[in-house]
């Protein structure tokens, strides 16, 4: 028994729609599980102040710029120390990364995966016109590299 023609358009449309929902549903939720890792992560973060020593590579990204910036970094308690880190930052406030200026952020200690006892600081912008590109893992040269795309 032969199917139709119709019958045979409508379940490639419904296989489809199922397979599109599908997509988008979970790439929904993994994007939601980052930002709510990264909420948790921000609660516990400690506040303090960056002043830019160095402003490196830079790479376009969507909606912004990614920006490798070297930063001192002086928690609201504790000693000043050096960190790497990348921030997406928009077009309009590139201004507001030279070296030199200060800018306020939180810093977060995150547990290395795999490992009990190590962990590293990730410092995340708290204006509203730059956001951390990459906290996950710690930034070393290596990776900055990888991750702007230039040598």
């Amino acid at each position: 028994m032969p199917i139709s023609i119709t019958a045979l358009v409508v379940l490639v449309l419904l296989v489809v729609g199922i397979v599109g929902f599908a997509v988008w549903y979970f790439t929904r939720a993994i994007m939601n599980t980052g930002k709510k890792m990264q909420m948790a992560v921000l609660e516990t973060a400690t506040p303090g102040v960056a002043k830019i020593l160095e402003v490196g590579a830079s790479a376009e990204g969507a909606g912004g710029m990614d920006v490798v910036l070297r930063l001192e970094v002086t928690p609201q308690f504790g000693e000043s120390f050096n960190a790497i880190t990348v921030w997406s930052v928009e077009p309009a406030h590139f201004a507001e990364i030279q070296a030199g200026k200060s800018i306020t952020v939180k810093i977060a200690e995150i547990q290395v995966e795999k490992s009990k006892t190590k962990k590293f600081k990730s410092i995340f912008p708290e204006v509203a016109w730059a956001e951390l590109y990459y906290w996950q893992e710690e930034l070393t040269e290596e990776t900055v590299k990888t991750l702007v795309g230039k040598p």
